[in-house]
């Protein structure tokens, strides 16, 4: 199978503190610069190709209108276990931008793997009209109460099944309606029941 045309393997980046690479001018290099930071990357920056900002760095973005050193950049970041990424040329490409949706901590990511861009975005603006701010919340909720749960509930079956219970309740809807308070008593109670109801340790 042509490597191009391989199934790509999907992962989210964790790049707190990490160094990270972008060369070119203009908007897309902006853009990708400041999306970097936002990930918590430390980010050099330079409108024309430096080796030396590649070395350390744990990926790095040519996002210029001149491919002229595109080819050098794939080769020198391949060679050092870079990823890198040269905007709109994917024979020097190791990852590929998917159109995002964020809410909160909600990632949605839509990837045609390079086929039809305009197709991720269409898929990512459709998934943002049912995906709304009430799930960031509901992941505020989330987070807040997962030590509580691992605490009290020490059996994993049963605590994977009051995450089902969770995501399946009432919450969200209540969210969506700006009934903040209700969605997080809702939660609350489904832990006290599991907690509760949880299978005595045998004798």
């Amino acid at each position: 199978m042509d490597e191009l045309h391989s199934a790509p393997y999907p992962i989210v980046l964790r790049l707190e503190a990490q160094r990270c690479a972008v060369f070119g001018s203009g908007h897309e290099a902006e853009s990708k610069t400041a999306a970097l930071e936002a990930a918590g990357a430390r980010v050099a920056r330079s409108e024309s190709y430096d080796p030396a900002l590649i070395e350390g760095a744990t990926l790095v973005i040519s996002a210029g209108p001149d491919r002229s050193q595109n080819a050098r950049i794939f080769a020198d970041c391949t060679a050092r276990g870079i990823l890198v990424n040269c905007l709109d040329d994917p024979p020097h490409c190791r990852f590929t931008f998917p159109s995002i949706h964020r809410q909160g901590d909600l990632t949605i990511a839509v990837s045609t793997n390079g086929a039809c861009p305009a197709l991720a975005v269409r898929i990512r603006e459709t998934l943002g009209r049912s995906y709304g701010p009430e799930y960031a919340k509901f992941l505020e909720i989330c987070r807040s109460v997962r030590r509580r749960i691992t605490e009290s509930i020490p059996e994993f079956g049963v605590r994977r099944a009051l995450w089902y219970r969770i995501v399946e309740s009432p919450a969200i809807g209540l969210l969506g309606h700006g009934r903040d308070e209700e969605a997080a008593r809702a939660v609350s109670s489904l832990i006290e029941q599991a907690a509760n109801d949880k299978p005595e340790a045998q004798e």
